[in-house]
């Protein structure tokens, strides 16, 4: 069907509630349906959450250098995400997938108080430990947070 332009005007700043709904759940199902991301991005989030959590056990003036690779390492990982789907969520912005990233957020406090336990008191090498433990539940967390979003998604389609 032919519009004239006055016409596709009108319906593409004002349509009708059927076709704006319809709209709607098109994008969302498109959202979701085409999230297929390979493991290298896991292996490369939890070497990034790894550095992050770890950076402060280890001896200066290493912590801020391994700091801002991990940033940049994060900030890189949000470009190839938008190059790759053409947006970005952020982790606290749905509902419930929300409670998800404040979950990762206390365990990964956590596992920066081991760190620091082990730079100040414990055995000098828990910060390997804790960028182990912050590599896996990273993996973890990122995985149980893009079920409870897509499931969030889904359910405001029904």
């Amino acid at each position: 069907m032919l519009l004239s332009k006055s016409e596709s005007e009108k319906t593409m700043t004002n349509p009708n509630p059927e076709d704006a709904l319809a709209m709607i759940e098109e994008a969302r199902a498109g959202a979701t349906g085409s999230l297929k991301y390979p493991i290298g991005y896991d292996i490369l989030y939890g070497s990034v959450c790894a550095l992050l959590v770890s950076a402060q056990g280890l001896p200066q003036p290493w912590p801020m250098p391994v700091l801002a690779v991990a940033m940049a390492g994060l900030v890189w990982m949000i470009m190839a995400w938008r190059r790759r789907f053409g947006w970005w969520v952020s982790g606290y912005s749905p509902d419930k997938a929300r409670w998800v990233a404040f979950a990762m957020v206390a365990v990964f406090l956590g596992l920066i108080a081991l760190t620091l336990y082990g730079r100040h008191e414990g055995p000098k090498w828990l910060f390997l430990v804790s960028g182990g433990l912050g590599f896996v539940a990273s993996i973890g967390g990122s995985r149980l947070w893009m079920r409870v979003w897509r499931s969030e998604l889904n359910a405001g389609m029904k």
